[in-house]
């Protein structure tokens, strides 16, 4: 039988969990209301394009994250320094490989798009 204490502390762990990922999402629709800062195509399919882009940008200072908003695409995240989606890179299957459109913070982009095309 559960403890109204382990009750509790399940239903505001689970409160958390739906608060980060519901602020994922807004920062999601944010981001892709805004124009492009890159975009490209892919030889490499969806996955290996992901894991090549997110070496690439592990290299980097800020912090990465990764989800999938639908069963073949693949969304990958750039977090500021207060926890901020401040870019992100959606990536879909294309005829020939995997498509890929990033959004975000223009300043600090270059970088990051340039780091994409090296996955061509």
């Amino acid at each position: 039988m559960k403890t109204p204490r382990l009750a509790a502390a399940l239903t505001v762990s689970l409160s958390v969990a739906v608060f980060a990922l519901s602020a994922c999402v807004t920062q999601y629709d944010q981001l892709i209301k805004t124009v492009p800062v890159g975009s490209g195509t892919s030889q490499f399919k969806t996955l290996p394009f992901v894991a090549c882009v997110k070496a690439k940008w592990a290299t980097r200072p800020l912090k990465i994250g990764e989800y999938s908003p639908n069963a073949d695409g693949a969304v990958i995240t750039v977090h500021g320094a207060n926890g901020q989606t401040i870019l992100l890179i959606d990536a879909e299957p294309s005829a020939n490989g995997t498509g890929y459109t990033i959004y975000g913070d223009t300043i600090r982009a270059a970088t990051y798009v340039a780091d994409a095309h090296k996955c061509d």
